[in-house]
């Protein structure tokens, strides 16, 4: 079963859809385990993740997901797993959170 439905799914690939491949990043590291998971960096509480798998044979189609701060996430296909560290001021990633010092 897809972890991400109906309306979650439509919110992440409208998303994707709107912004360039190259803003959303890849893990980068040792692959993620449940003991050592992958560390994403993120300004906000939660961002888009592509897990693009492992190396070599245990690479797989990007998968893409939210990963939110206090959450960890496994990645369904490869089971490598993800934690979100909030490097900037949090809060949602989509500015309508209570920040107004800049309006897009």
């Amino acid at each position: 079963m897809p972890i991400a439905t109906g309306h979650e799914r439509e919110e992440l690939e409208a998303e994707l859809q709107g912004r360039p491949i190259l803003d959303i990043d890849f893990p980068v590291g040792p692959f993620g385990t449940k003991e050592t998971p992958a560390v994403v960096k993120s300004y906000y509480d939660k961002r888009i993740v592509g897990c693009p798998g492992g190396e070599g044979e245990d690479e797989h189609d990007v998968v893409w997901f939210w990963l939110e701060k206090g959450k960890s996430h496994e990645c369904p296909v490869c089971s490598q797993y993800f934690v979100l560290e909030v490097v900037g001021p949090g809060g949602p990633p989509d500015g309508h959170g209570d920040d107004d010092h800049h309006h897009h």
